[in-house]
């Protein structure tokens, strides 16, 4: 009969990921990468941002955590309406059978929004977001749709690189009625290859 007994360097790796629930394998320089994008691997709550949550835990779990402890910023839905010209807004929406974090931010004069997938670069290539901002009168709007972004970018780097929904405070003030936006972000599937 033939055994397989791992290298030490092996075993530490399968005991960092296994206690977790993943069986995985890989050589040391892996790890790290694995890592980045293993379901098994904790992540603490989007909206620590917002309102300082301080739940830490698996990505299997964030959809019943939100539910349960966020429920007025959670949407099982793939468009999301949003009235509110408020500064630093979350939510999460489940659809396609993940989790998706919206961001809506005012800074420096500018209004951004951006959309991050609770998964990998590559899995997040595989949806897109559009972003709506409709005037009163039924004519005029701003439109902008982009590949979703990855959970384990960061916000401010979203922001920063442009890679995101952004308006001049000034402009979105004119789409405003009794301070109210018609503004929609509408997430879709990527249709064929990128």
């Amino acid at each position: 009969m033939w055994f397989w007994k791992p290298s030490p360097r092996l075993r530490s790796t399968l005991a960092l990921t296994g206690r977790a629930g993943c069986l995985e394998l890989f050589s040391i320089e892996h790890i790290a990468e694995h890592h980045a994008v293993c379901v098994y691997r904790k992540i603490e709550c989007p909206f620590k941002l917002n309102w300082n949550c301080s739940w830490n835990g698996f990505k299997t779990d964030l959809k019943e955590h939100a539910k349960s402890a966020h429920s007025g910023s959670f949407f099982e839905e793939s468009t999301l309406r949003s009235f509110l010209f408020w500064d630093r807004m979350l939510t999460v929406l489940s659809c396609f059978g993940e989790l998706f974090v919206h961001y809506k931010r005012i800074c420096n004069g500018t209004l951004y929004c951006a959309v991050q997938l609770i998964g990998t670069s590559s899995e997040a290539t595989k949806y897109k977001c559009e972003f709506t901002l409709r005037a009163p009168n039924g004519i005029e709007q701003i439109s902008n749709t982009l590949f979703v972004s990855s959970y384990s970018e960061e916000f401010e780097t979203i922001f920063n690189s442009g890679k995101c929904f952004c308006v001049d405070e000034a402009v979105v003030r004119r789409y405003l009625v009794d301070n109210k936006l018609n503004f929609t972000v509408t997430l879709s599937q990527v249709q064929g290859n990128v």
